[in-house]
């Protein structure tokens, strides 16, 4: 796939030069290779900057490339370094294929040495296809071609105007340098500390190439500083063929070593090694270096069971998933040291890096902050769905190529905690709603082999076949269900919770979006940019025609994406250990100007959301759980006055230094009274409205479960809102304190009706024109355009405004008509037949039948069909 060198560290020997002046043209690579553009000829060059990340768009997937450099003047090889090209990549040197390379964020070149003239043409041409059925798509790109964090998410199912186009990058992202060495040439160092008996053992493996067609003898030197002392060095002699590449190894002693700890338990002792390759003569040939560090995990991770710790003491992991830029060129060491600080401000220790493998500079700089990493590799959904063979063979070794180069270039660094085979496969047992793709376990194999690849590959961390596997992606309170439900659940892990909001009404994001507001509840634009309208108006806090002011809309967005942060990770925290043992709220920025899962938006200008999990996340925690309660729309604590009010008080810790005999203070108090008449006035005069106590408190360690301090059951028959506080001290001095706010009523919360399923997501799931006459009811057609999926009901029939009673609903077959299933496969594509049997034809005229219909992970609600002009049929 790829005949490329694999080139993940920067040669540090005899110098390098960045190539410039750069032109480009747009031409797809068999038409190019026709127009000569292989050796620079054609019209339509223009100048262009590189590095740069372009956008590939349908009919426009193609990128060359040219300049020119003189040869450089340097006795030994000279080596090609490009350090990032989306995503199929054919380079050309003076006319002459030099070699291809497959994948976007591994370092790759060529030895130009035999090529190189006086002056010298390079041409590059880099691809990157547009697919536009996710599910069937083979081309590895993680979440930059499917998924909601990308302009145009999948959930808007290709529905917009015909000006918004589908897009994944393109092009050289990284620059394309010269690398001036000699004969013999350091590929990649794979470093294994260890300790035996509290000493330090370092145990490294190098791959070397011979670049020369002559066999050669040389050395190679590791050294590793050491502060206050001198260095650890050791050589070895080496022999390598012509052109000939050989793995070599060494093990030395490292006295004193000092382990790496994440941040919230102490210091971040990182080590450099060096390795430099001589030749025969002791002429420096290659120089090259890698970060590594003394840091042992341990693990037990499979079905139904997880439990992680880090130099021998287990973590609670407070995490959320990081995704900084759509535009991977515009990511520079300052934005990750800034993004680092936001998330040790907001308490977060890992990080999970979703379906993206990043530059160096980010795990460079997670290694000395001591944060931990959940490393995916760039897959996410479906591939290759009644693909042909040789389309999932390619999908496959593209895969594991891909795979072996990630952990190479990763495998040094103290941070990654976890490897990630594949984000959201259709496999897992909560993708059921995608029907048939499910069903046949489509990417099952090779995420179970990838999965033992990484084992193989390194055996110092754990990894899982897939994220929503053995840990849960838990989307209550947008994806499905209900807020309320969180606190159900008891998760070994959970990888992703939260849920969308606005960002704030001036924020530089809405130049970007290009509408603000009013819009139509569909807006497209607002698509675009990510917006979920479904699930706002299901679960979260409604369509922008409810309100009546953008600033009042954007409020109420950022108010309930905070409180259900805040809930979920409140609510995992009380599990520690017994059975959670992490939270990652998902997502900590928007990457591009979106209306999105971020704690951030794209212009890294906080959200409410943010505080919230910071205030969660904090290291010793008192935190009010509520028992028995109704969930208020759309996110209020509700208590039946007849019904006692009960919360937990939980003490969760996570600070090493905090300990010992604490105190709970805590009390319940009337803010506002509810509305009363007559003898409900006299009474509420007389009731009880506050309550206050105290209870002693063993205080967990860091490394213990937390601890449920006291229960309480209150009579709160006084109708009203009511505040609750609780308070943590210890020896004299508050550790932290929390509130809750909740509502006192007996009035029954208003049925709320399904909302109507949006037009655009109405037209991919029916033909909304198809109501038909039938000799005993009538029928509709459902057409599935949106992704795979299932029909799990149809209720609520409604002809003309008046309920349907007393019907049968069947589907059309093969064999004739049948029963409506429980649970109905939406192929895409096909067209499904729905007969509503009345025992009464379908009178003449004018015709609007809805349905709430339910397809999981899609959409829900009031679908409306109509009789056109055209559209009866005599049966």
């Amino acid at each position: 796939m790829s005949d490329s060198l694999f080139m993940p560290l920067t040669q540090r020997a005899s110098g390098r030069r960045e190539l410039t002046g750069w032109e480009a043209v747009w031409m797809p690579l068999g038409e190019g290779e026709a127009e000569r553009l292989t050796i620079g000829r054609g019209s339509g060059w223009t100048p262009i900057e590189v590095p740069r990340q372009l956008a590939a768009t349908e009919g426009r997937q193609s990128v060359w490339y040219r300049t020119e450099f003189p040869r450089p003047d340097h006795a030994g090889r000279v080596v090609l370094r490009i350090g990032g090209a989306f995503l199929a990549t054919n380079v050309w040197l003076n006319g002459r294929l030099l070699g291809s390379h497959y994948g976007y964020f591994a370092p790759f070149g060529f030895d130009l040495t035999p090529y190189l003239k006086p002056e010298n043409l390079l041409v590059i041409c880099c691809e990157s296809p547009i697919e536009t059925q996710p599910e069937k798509k083979r081309h590895i790109m993680g979440l930059f071609n499917d998924g909601d964090l990308k302009p145009y998410p999948a959930s808007a199912y290709a529905s917009l105007p015909e000006h918004y186009r589908q897009e994944v990058p393109l092009g050289l992202w990284q620059p394309v340098q010269l690398e001036y060495v000699g004969p013999i040439a350091v590929d990649w160092l794979r470093l294994r500390p260890t300790f035996e008996a509290g000493d330090g053992r370092l145990e490294v493996e190098a791959r070397l190439r011979n670049l020369d067609g002559r066999q050669m003898d040389g050395e190679v030197e590791l050294t590793v500083p050491t502060p206050g002392r001198d260095a650890v060095r050791l050589r070895r002699e080496v022999r390598l063929g012509g052109g000939m590449e050989e793995t070599v190894t060494m093990r030395l002693a490292f006295p004193g070593a000092k382990r790496w700890e994440p941040w919230r338990f102490g210091q971040q002792h990182v080590y450099r090694a060096e390795m430099v390759a001589r030749d025969g003569d002791g002429a420096e040939s290659s120089r090259i270096d890698d970060v590594f560090a003394f840091r042992e995990l341990s693990w037990d991770i499979g079905h139904r069971r997880w439990s992680f710790s880090v130099n021998g003491r287990p973590m609670f992991l407070r995490g959320a998933c990081y995704a900084p830029s759509h535009r991977l060129d515009q990511l520079t060491a300052e934005l990750f040291a800034s993004d680092i600080v936001t998330a040790k401000a907001a308490n977060l220790d890992a990080l999970r890096i979703v379906a993206n493998v990043l530059p160096a500079d980010f795990y460079r700089q997670a290694d000395e902050a001591g944060m931990l990493l959940f490393q995916d590799l760039p897959l996410t959904g479906t591939y290759v769905y009644h693909g042909r063979n040789d389309e999932a063979r390619f999908f496959e070794s593209a895969a594991r190529e891909q795979q072996a180069e990630m952990v190479t270039m990763l495998h040094n660094h103290p941070s990654i905690a976890l490897w990630i085979a594949h984000d959201e496969p259709p496999w897992l047992a909560t993708n059921a709603d995608l029907g048939d793709v499910h069903s046949v376990r489509q990417n099952h194999s090779i995420d179970q082999d990838l999965k033992s690849s990484f084992e193989r590959l390194d055996p110092s961390r754990p990894a899982v076949a897939a994220s929503g596997d053995v840990d849960l992606h838990l989307m209550l309170g947008w994806s499905e269900g209900s807020w309320r439900d969180v606190g159900l659940v008891e998760p070994l892990m959970v990888t992703a919770f939260g849920a969308q909001s606005l960002p704030e009404a001036d924020s530089a994001v809405w130049d970007g979006i290009g509408k603000r507001w009013p819009v139509a509840d569909d807006e497209p634009a607002w698509r675009h940019a990510g917006f979920q309208p479904v699930n706002w108006a299901e679960r979260g806090v409604g369509l922008p025609s409810a309100y009546q002011s953008f600033e009042k809309y954007t409020a109420a967005s950022q108010q309930y994406q905070a409180r259900l942060i805040r809930y979920t990770a409140e609510h995992l925290r009380t599990r520690k250990f017994e059975s959670c043992w992490g939270a990652f709220a998902y997502h900590l920025v928007d990457l591009f100007p979106a209306i999105g899962f971020g704690l951030l938006d794209g212009s890294r200008r906080p959200k409410l959301a943010l505080e919230a999990l910071a205030t969660a996340f904090k290291a010793t925690r008192v935190i009010i759980e509520p028992l028995a309660f109704e969930a208020g729309r759309p996110f209020s604590v509700v208590q039946n006055p007849h019904t006692p009010f009960a919360a937990r008080l939980v003490i969760v810790n996570d600070d090493p230094e905090v300990m010992g005999r604490g105190a709970v203070r805590w009390s319940v108090s009337r803010g506002k009274a509810g509305a009363a008449r007559g003898l409900d006035r006299v009474r509420n005069v007389v009731q009880k409205k506050s309550y206050s106590g105290s209870v002693e408190v063993e205080v967990p360690t860091a490394f213990e479960p937390a601890v449920s301090a006291t229960t309480l059951s209150l009579p709160l028959a006084a109708e009203g809102e009511y505040r609750m506080e609780a308070s943590l001290t210890i020896s004299g001095r508050e550790i932290d304190s929390t509130d809750l706010t909740f509502f006192v009523t007996s009035a029954q919360a208003p049925v709320q009706a399904r909302p109507e399923i949006p037009r655009y997501l109405a037209e991919r799931l029916a033909d909304l024109r198809s109501l038909r006459p039938e000799t005993h009811g009538m029928s509709f057609a459902l057409e599935n355009r949106t992704r795979p999926a299932v029909l799990a009901g149809i209720t609520g029939l409604r002809l003309d405004g008046v309920l349907v009673t007393g019907h049968q609903l069947q589907i059309e077959t093969n064999a004739g008509l049948a029963p409506l299933p429980r649970r109905l496969d939406m192929p895409l594509g096909r067209r499904l037949g729905v007969h509503v049997v009345t025992g009464d034809r379908l009178g003449a005229g004018a015709h609007s039948l809805e349905a709430d219909i339910t397809v999981p992970g899609v959409a829900s609600g009031r679908l409306v069909v109509e009789n056109g002009a055209n559209s009866g049929r005599e049966s």
